[in-house]
This record gives C-alpha cells, structure tokens and sequence, in this order.
C-alpha cells in the first residue's frame, strides 16, 4: 500500500473520533462566557441618568408642598408631596440648572454639579401690595372685583358660604392655558357637584375673554386683571424665568381662607386634578 495514503487514512480516522467526543456548546452558552470575562466583549453603557432628591422651604423655613421644581431647557418638572420633598431624574455627569417657585415666591434659580445627589431650597417671598408673605394655607384670600366676561362684576367677598377655584393663567388661547380651560369645562359639573364655583383669570381684555370662551364653550366666567394688579395682590409669581406670568390655582373654601395653593406652568392638568381633589376632602 502506499505509505502516503496509509497515513492520511489514520490521521482522519483519528480526528473523526476526536469530533465524536467534543460535545458543541450552546449559543446562549457562548454569549454568556462573552458578558463575562471575555476581554473582547464590550462594555456595559454607562447610566444616562441620575436621580436628585430634595427638599424646599418657604421663606420662614417650613417644608413647603405643592412647590414647584423644573430642570431649565427641558420638559422635566416635579412638585413637592406634603412635606416639601422631590424627586427628580436629571441627565448624567453633566451640569445642570433647576428653577424652583411657588405662589408669592421668586423663581430661585440653581446650578447643579454633576451627578449631584442632595439639594435643600429656600425661596424667598415676593412682596407686593401691602403682602408680608405669601399666601399660604388657613390665610384669608383678599377680596376684590373685575369684570366678567357677560358685562357683570365679580366680587370675591359675595360668594362666601362655598368654594370657590381661582386659578390665574398666563394667557388666552395659548397651548397649555387651553388645555388647561378645557380640562376645568370637561370636569365642571364635578365641580359644581362639590359645590365650588370655577374663576379663571388672566390679564387679557374682555373682549379676548369673550372670544376663549366661545371658541371653547366655557361654562365658568374669566375675569380680565388689566395690568396684572391682582396677580400681584395675590403675589402670583412670574415663570419661565420671568417671561411668562404664572400659572397659579388657589382653592378657597366657604369662609373665603386658603387651602390649597398650586404653581406650576407647564402641568396645566394638574391643576385641574389637584383643586378637584383638595375639593374632595373639605
């Protein structure tokens, strides 16, 4: 025989029986030994975002719910819960800037380190008219009159005896104050059910009053602060940085005091659903 082919026929037989014995592996058994170990595997992604907790103070240094926390540039903005804390998820390993207000308050700007984990604000409040302080919970609301959008005077003092939702907006027909006058006429009659009367309020004339609510079938009134001078009776605070007037709801109850006071531009339904719910338990 030739000696050549004697020796290939070997060497094959053997490496035929070496392939019966090396069992394969799984591919789930392949892709596991790659995540851990192999060098040649890449690398886990890095977290994108981290989260900040704090807490806010009015400016007597009490806990401060229903403030408002916004991350500047973006559309990430939380409230704080009953005892004046946040949460928030903000962008990794960069720098950041927060704005924080609340009714009668200035917007305190913030700038935030990386990956910054704590943050304690202390608001300071915003004197106007004669206003040593905001108001707050258990304070009586100030009294005053502004026309309506049907010719008649609206008086704060003559509907006593029931609640009453004021919440002042920045203006009409824009994208959130329409959301926002469209979610109080959808939830009306659970407003009334509670017995509260709804009043929207905002600088624009009477006549651009007239033509919202037309346009969106408001069965509630809006009274025209011309000159803005109850939103500075109220100490309602200016947002986005002082660019926009503010989004503020105060709920009243029957003797005319405070009890409940929310700011916050951009969660127009919030304000809806958190009057209805501070309604709910008076």
């Amino acid at each position: 025989m030739n000696y050549s082919l004697a020796f290939a026929l070997a060497f094959g037989t053997v490496l035929a029986g070496q392939a019966q014995t090396v069992k394969s592996r799984p591919a789930a058994e392949l892709l596991a030994m790659q995540g851990n170990g192999n060098p040649y595997s890449p690398a886990p992604a890095a977290a994108q975002t981290y989260r900040l907790a704090g807490r806010v103070f009015d400016p007597e240094g009490n806990p401060l719910p229903g403030a408002t926390v916004l991350m500047k540039g973006t559309n990430r903005v939380v409230s704080t819960d009953a005892a004046g804390n946040f949460t928030m998820e903000l962008p990794a390993r960069t720098a950041n800037t927060l704005v924080a207000g609340y009714g009668g308050c200035e917007d305190l700007i913030l700038a935030l380190g990386p990956n910054q984990l704590l943050l304690n604000v202390h608001l300071r409040a915003t004197l106007a008219d004669g206003l040593e302080r905001p108001l707050r919970v258990g304070d009586f609301a100030p009294d005053f009159d502004l026309p309506t959008t049907t010719g008649t005077t609206f008086k704060l003092s003559e509907h006593r005896g029931h609640p009453v939702v004021l919440y002042f907006y920045p203006k009409d027909g824009s994208s959130g104050c329409t959301k926002e006058a469209c979610s109080f006429r959808d939830q009306y009659e659970d407003f009334s059910a509670l017995g509260a009367e709804v009043i929207g309020i905002s600088s624009d004339s009477e006549r651009s009053h007239r033509q919202f609510t037309a346009k969106y079938d408001l069965p509630f009134p809006l009274l025209s602060d011309n000159g803005g001078q109850l939103r500075r009776k109220y100490a309602v605070p200016r947002a986005a940085l002082g660019l926009l007037p503010g989004r503020v709801t105060y709920v009243l109850d029957g003797e005319g005091r405070v009890r409940y006071v929310f700011n916050s531009l951009n969660e127009a339904n919030e304000h809806v659903l958190n009057a209805k719910t501070i309604l709910q338990s008076l």
